[in-house]
């Protein structure tokens, strides 16, 4: 598999619509940058350090959603444009890359409810506090699991669990990280979130 830059570079225009994320070209900046795949909690810490994701706050999930939210808007859209150009965009919590010349790797012809979802410019504006802790208490879980399987090897992955973990094995794990990562206690807010948003996808 060959990640970018290669022989040809990756190359993007400033972006001319008003839907356009002003993340596009700091993103493609950074995927282009790394030397490896990205992680995702890891991409959202680059840009909030740089100030161009706000930084979230411990319990505030509405916050959290509308930074993963944006964040995931910019991914994606940045995925529809390198495929014009015959290139792809990986997109996947632990696994951020783009090969260059291969959009033959993926398509964006299959049905995608999460790439449909982040799209739409509406799911951000028009959910509010009392929606986010619906979605995370129900809709987010069933959703993971039953149209995007990986998102469960994903999240005990962010937690450093194997696929055989039990509820209680996830639940010690979570609470042990949280302690550790939050930022109250000089964690990181990028991955005391990613930590966060895994417990959310894997409890009961």
């Amino acid at each position: 598999m060959t990640h970018s830059p290669v022989d040809r570079p990756v190359s993007l225009s400033s972006p001319a619509s008003a839907d356009d994320n002003p993340l596009l070209l700091p993103l493609l900046a950074r995927l282009q940058a790394a030397e490896g795949p990205c992680k995702l909690h890891e991409l959202m810490t680059q840009l909030q350090a740089d100030g161009l994701l706000p930084r979230g706050q411990a319990g505030d999930d509405l916050g959290l959603f509308r930074t993963n939210f944006l964040l995931m808007n910019g991914l994606y859209q940045l995925q529809g444009l390198l495929s014009r150009q015959g290139d792809w965009l990986a997109v996947s919590p632990l696994d951020l890359h783009i090969d260059v010349g291969q959009v033959s790797r993926g398509s964006l012809q299959a049905s995608d409810p999460l790439r449909d979802y982040y799209l739409d410019w509406q799911n951000l504006w028009q959910t509010d506090e009392a929606e986010v802790t619906a979605l995370l208490a129900g809709f987010w879980q069933a959703f993971c699991y039953q149209v995007e399987p990986a998102a469960r090897l994903a999240a005990l992955a962010v937690l450093e669990l194997p696929q055989s973990a039990s509820q209680a094995d996830i639940r010690r794990r979570w609470k042990a990280l949280a302690l550790a990562h939050h930022p109250d206690r000089g964690g990181e807010v990028g991955r005391f979130q990613a930590i966060e948003l895994a417990w959310r996808t894997l409890r009961d």
